[in-house]
């Protein structure tokens, strides 16, 4: 009978704890578990995104190849995040462009080979514009042409504003934390990693 209620005191006790820790648990901010995005990546393999990463969690960069100053801070910032997380068995890196018209396979290949990323952790995600529209509008990325330039032989070039920004998705396929993608230390980001992958709740 002691024994009896030991186990039930204990048993208690665990349930006020899973209670107490489910008030803390971040909010499903972007939910993708039932999309279905039909990408490329740097191969030109198709990707079902985010079902092709089911099980991984998912630190997401969002980029354009021609980008001269946030985009290399953010694809610099990823890296750094890579290199610092001790664990890193089940989390997987993808960077998603936003300017499909020009980031080819090819130009995604190249811009890894360029940052020396590692395609065993990084893959890189392109897409026709339709479908990449959606997946941004999905994840609230903005992304939209600024400036545009044409040189003297008829070559048009053009810069893009857009949104700066790391999300960490869990293996559901939701996201459950949104960072400024260039200037998040490391640090903090790999803190929240840890407990959303140490939780419980990661299932709910």
């Amino acid at each position: 009978m002691v024994f009896f209620y030991k186990r039930f005191f204990f048993s208690l006790v665990f349930l006020s704890i899973l209670i107490l820790s489910g008030c803390n648990k971040p909010e499903i901010i972007h939910d993708l578990s039932h999309d279905n995005f039909q990408l490329l990546n740097q191969d030109s393999s198709t990707v079902n995104f985010p079902s092709a990463f089911e099980g991984k969690y998912l630190i997401i960069g969002f980029i354009y190849t021609h980008c001269p100053d946030i985009c290399p801070i953010t694809t610099a910032n990823m890296t750094n995040i890579k290199n610092q997380l001790k664990n890193p068995s089940n989390a997987h890196f993808v960077g998603i462009s936003f300017d499909p018209m020009r980031d080819t396979p090819s130009a995604l290949k190249e811009y890894m080979q360029t940052f020396k990323l590692d395609e065993n952790k990084f893959t890189m995600l392109t897409g026709d514009s339709t479908t990449v529209d959606s997946l941004l509008n999905a994840m609230d990325i903005d992304a939209e042409i600024s400036y545009v330039d044409t040189s003297s032989a008829g070559a048009r070039s053009y810069r893009m504003n857009h949104t700066d920004r790391i999300s960490v998705m869990d293996p559901q396929g939701r996201v459950r934390f949104e960072y400024p993608g260039s200037r998040v230390p490391p640090e903090y980001l790999i803190e929240d990693l840890n407990k959303l992958r140490n939780s419980w709740y990661e299932f709910f």
